[in-house]
């Protein structure tokens, strides 16, 4: 008895065999990090407070907070909810080698500034739920000081109401330890009303 075997037929079926397998794993890559269960968010969210600076432990070879974490760098992070409005963040950034970087809830960066980038000895950074500012271009006033004494306030826009900010410090060696932990608990952040000063306390 003849079979009947038709190409076509048979490309078409691998085809779409091939389209639904792509659209399974993308369907993966999309959802896995709104489920996971330990992601920075999930992890952070036992140890700390929301819209509250925390500092988190040393990292060592057995326990890290977050991913990625050096043992020669001090952290301190902050999860925050814009749904009842903006969010102030006032640190220190004693040096070029300080940083602070801003992540939407399931880790994607979206803004990162150090010590050289502003030129100051610390930052006042206001987060809102803003698509028309560009980060690429925040605005930015300076709000008391000259030169290296001015508190430079900058304006970012976050892509969603919840997220974390990571403030990375890294102890030029370990004599400093004590000092930069000391620096990175000045930092807080706080929900605030638009009418409200965000001049230093």
């Amino acid at each position: 008895m003849p079979i009947n075997f038709s190409i076509s037929s048979l490309l078409f079926k691998v085809a779409t065999l091939g389209v639904f397998g792509a659209a399974v794993h993308i369907c993966i890559i999309l959802f896995l990090p709104l489920v996971a269960q330990g992601d920075a968010w999930g992890r952070l969210e036992n140890m700390s407070k929301l819209n509250e600076m925390t500092l988190l432990p040393d990292a060592d070879s057995k326990q890290r907070s977050i991913a990625f974490m050096a043992p020669d760098v001090r952290y301190a992070a902050c999860r925050y909810d814009l749904s009842n409005g903006p969010l102030q963040l006032r640190a220190p950034l004693p040096n070029d080698l300080w940083s602070i970087a801003l992540y939407s809830r399931h880790g994607e960066n979206f803004y990162l500034i150090s010590g050289r980038d502003v030129q100051s000895r610390a930052v006042n950074l206001l987060v809102v739920v803003d698509k028309t500012i560009d980060n690429e271009k925040p605005e930015e006033r300076n709000l008391s000081g000259t030169g290296n004494d001015v508190l430079r306030e900058i304006t970012v826009s976050a892509p969603s109401t919840t997220g974390i900010i990571l403030i990375r410090a890294p102890i030029p060696n370990p004599a400093f330890a004590k000092e930069v932990s000391g620096l990175l608990k000045q930092a807080f952040c706080r929900p605030i009303t638009f009418s409200q000063q965000t001049a230093t306390k």
